[in-house]
């Protein structure tokens, strides 16, 4: 008995000296332990305007479909990256607007200025939807990263005919 409390005692200091603790990282306060049933992401560069993802072998249509294993996680640092992403991505679909509202709203004919706005909204656009994919693919490697943490457990269990009961110490960890 007193071995097994010392194997489980060496197991949960290796695993707390081997993964030391960011600033920014939570995954040793949460409350909830991380969903067994979340794959990890699969990212692909297509180009610098965004990325392909892959969850559990198949390819996403979009990165927001990701949505979904990212609030399962509810891992704050994924959480903010991807709301800064579909804010980003939001206000870069806007920003087409400019172009539409000064068509609509000039009196004078000058069409200088027209291409002005035109391409000072395009270039807008472009930047704006750049940091959004950075943020999309920084939630992806935190996601990433929270799933590779190993998961330690114990368990006790009772053995069938002596009546007492068994302890077992299980480390579970993904690569």
């Amino acid at each position: 008995m007193k071995t097994l409390l010392l194997i489980a005692f060496f197991i949960l200091s290796l695993n707390s000296l081997t993964y030391a603790q960011r600033a920014d990282d939570t995954s040793h306060y949460r409350t909830a332990p991380i969903p067994a049933h979340l794959l990890p992401i699969e990212r692909t560069a297509a180009s610098s305007f965004g990325s392909v993802y892959f969850y559990g072998g198949k390819r996403l249509s979009s990165p927001f479909a990701l949505e979904v294993p990212f609030y399962e996680l509810n891992d704050p640092t994924v959480n903010h990256h991807f709301r800064a992403f579909r804010t980003l991505t939001t206000i870069s679909r806007l920003t087409s607007l400019a172009t539409l509202a000064y068509v609509i709203f000039n009196k004078n004919g000058r069409n200088s200025t027209y291409w002005i706005v035109y391409g000072s909204s395009i270039g807008a656009s472009l930047t704006l939807a750049i940091i959004g994919n950075g943020h999309v693919n920084k939630a992806v490697t935190r996601y990433n990263e929270m799933l590779r943490q190993p998961r330690v457990g114990m368990s006790i269990a009772p053995i069938p005919l002596t009546g007492r009961q068994a302890i077992g110490v299980g480390v579970a960890y993904r690569f």
